[in-house]
């Protein structure tokens, strides 16, 4: 090819050069997140509140560190797992935000923040399970997993709460 020819095909190559260089952006307007990808962002909120009230729990009743710690751990391995499964498109946030999420309220006496962790575990599991039906095998599956860990959580708290922490605080 001689110099005229080379020059040809550079300058005709620039305009399909410039429209790569733009990324994603020259596709059009990405398309909608779908509804799993909602299903888990909500799933991370409820977790990071769930985080967030142990939290206080654990600082405003130092007595329930040992019973709450080892709960609180397996909130964030849950957090973990969730935020593991959420595909985030380059530029978009990767955190859900908590903005109008309930915040947890200040711990009060042992029992009752025992009793009010229970009632957020079984709501939690209760919300999970409500949920099953619309996702993916895999999503379901890790999702059903959660809500049992839950659950059993809300068992733990409210058999704790009954052999030893009633009235305390």
């Amino acid at each position: 090819m001689n110099r005229r020819g080379v020059l040809a095909v550079t300058v005709a190559a620039v305009p399909v050069l410039a429209a790569g260089c733009k990324g994603v952006g020259a596709l059009g307007t990405p398309p909608r997140p779908g509804p799993e990808v909602a299903m888990l962002r909500g799933a991370i909120r409820a977790e990071q509140v769930m985080i967030s009230r142990y939290r206080v729990a654990i600082s405003g009743s130092p007595a329930l560190r040992a019973t709450l710690s080892p709960v609180l751990t397996q909130h964030e391995a849950h957090l973990a797992a969730l935020r593991a499964r959420l595909i985030v498109p380059s530029g978009a946030p990767s955190q859900p935000s908590t903005t109008g999420v309930a915040r947890p309220g200040r711990a009060g006496p042992p029992a009752d923040v025992l009793a009010g962790l229970a009632r957020a575990e079984s709501a939690a599991a209760s919300g999970l399970l409500s949920r099953l039906a619309g996702v993916s095998p895999s999503l379901a599956q890790l999702l059903a997993s959660i809500a049992a860990s839950e659950a059993s959580h809300a068992t733990l708290l409210r058999g704790h709460r009954s052999t030893g922490h009633r009235g305390t605080g």
